[in-house]
C-alpha cells in the first residue's frame, strides 16, 4: 500500500468551501441561482440525459453497483478481501455519514428546484456517496498490475462520473452548488480515510497471521 499522499489535504477544499457558502448562503443565493440558470440554458435538450446520470446516482444505482462488486468478488476469492469488501464498507459509512450531516444541518432545498426530492439538501447524497464509491473502486483497483493506459482510463472515467453526477444535481436544482462540493469533498474524504484505515488493518491480520504460519 502506497504512503500517504500530502497532496491529498486538497480534497478539503471543497469541504470548507462548500460549507462556508451554505453557511452564508443569503450572502451567495444569487450566486448559486446563477450556476442553476446558466446549466439550464441546455434544457431541454439534456434533460433526458441528465435524468439517465442523476439516476445512475441514485441509492439504488449505488447500492446495486456495491452489491454486484460485492458478488463479483466474492466469486473471485482472491478479491474479496482486497476489493469488494473496502469498496462496500465506504459506501455504508459514506451513507451513514451523509444522513447524519443531513439531519444535523437540515438545509432547505432550492426554492428553484424542477424535481421534487425530500431530504434536506446538505451536503449532496448523489455527490457524496457517488464520489467515495468511485474513489474507493479506483483505489482499490490501482493496486491491481494493468497497463498504463488503462490504469490512465480507469482515474479518467471513475473520477469523471461521479463530477458528472454531483453536476445534474445543480442542473435539476434539487441541490445548490455549495451541497455539490461539499459532498464530493466528503466523498473522496471518506474513501481516502477508510482505504488507509482498511489496509492498515488488513495487512497487520495478513502480517499476524504468516507470523503464526
Amino acid at each position: 500500500m502506497k504512503k500517504f499522499n500530502p497532496w491529498l489535504l486538497l480534497i478539503l477544499v471543497p469541504i470548507f468551501l462548500g460549507a462556508f457558502v451554505a453557511f452564508f448562503e443569503d450572502k451567495f443565493y444569487h450566486i448559486e441561482k446563477a450556476v442553476f440558470s446558466a446549466l439550464r440554458v441546455m434544457a431541454p435538450a439534456m434533460d433526458v440525459p441528465a435524468r439517465l446520470v442523476t439516476e445512475l446516482g441514485s441509492a439504488v444505482g449505488v447500492i446495486s453497483i456495491t452489491v454486484i462488486i460485492l458478488i463479483v468478488t466474492i466469486i473471485k476469492k482472491d478479491y474479496f478481501f482486497t476489493f469488494g469488501l473496502p469498496v462496500a464498507i465506504t459506501s455504508i459509512v459514506s451513507r451513514i455519514i451523509n444522513m447524519l450531516a443531513k439531519n444535523i444541518i437540515d438545509r432547505e432545498r432550492p426554492d428553484f428546484k424542477v424535481l421534487q426530492v425530500s431530504e434536506s439538501s446538505f451536503p449532496s447524497g448523489h455527490s457524496q456517496n457517488n464520489m467515495a464509491l468511485y474513489i474507493s473502486i479506483l483505489l482499490v483497483a490501482l493496486l491491481i498490475d494493468m497497463a498504463p493506459k488503462w490504469r490512465l482510463t480507469l482515474k479518467i472515467s471513475l473520477i469523471a462520473l461521479p463530477l458528472l453526477i454531483g453536476i445534474t444535481r445543480i442542473y435539476f436544482g434539487v441541490h445548490y452548488v455549495s451541497d455539490v462540493l461539499a459532498g464530493w469533498g466528503i466523498g473522496a474524504l471518506v474513501a481516502v480515510v477508510t482505504y488507509f484505515v482498511y489496509f492498515k488493518i488488513y495487512s497487520n491480520v495478513k502480517e499476524k497471521k504468516n507470523a503464526k504460519a
